[in-house]
């Protein structure tokens, strides 16, 4: 019978540990999105998602896209990029090669920079029409 338990902990470590990024890092990830002022529209990839202050959660497999926009304010455009987690190095690092695998059809090897997105709006300019002679 103890054969038996540790052969089932034992199991379930492997598996716990073949996935590693997938199950610690999961395949979204929340990142908090702020703007002075707030109530900014708030897009990713071109979807709405609401304004601002907001947290979201989007896929980590790939870059995005975010958009504010908010009237009397120049629009704010910037780009979120995923980077190698340090979860999959200890896959890397350990030889865990069926966890390296998943994580990255996944895409929880990856973790998306910056986490926490502030922005200060600036206000538009207003042009002036030029003046007929």
């Amino acid at each position: 019978m103890k054969k038996l338990i540790i052969m089932i902990i034992a199991g379930a470590s492997l598996f716990c540990a073949s996935g590693c990024s997938t199950v610690l890092n999961t395949t979204t990830q929340d990142v908090e999105i702020k703007s002075e002022p707030s109530n900014a529209k708030l897009m990713v990839d071109g979807k709405k998602y609401g304004t601002t202050p907001q947290v979201v959660n989007i896929e980590r497999g790939s870059n995005h896209i975010i958009k504010l926009e908010l009237d009397g304010y120049d629009t704010y455009e910037t780009q979120l990029t995923r980077k190698i987690s340090t979860w999959f190095w200890f896959n890397a690092f350990n030889g865990i090669v069926p966890g390296m695998v998943i994580d990255m059809f996944t895409g929880s090897m990856y973790n998306l920079l910056p986490e926490v997105v502030e922005v200060e709006l600036q206000p538009a300019k207003v042009e002036t029409p030029a003046k007929k002679k």
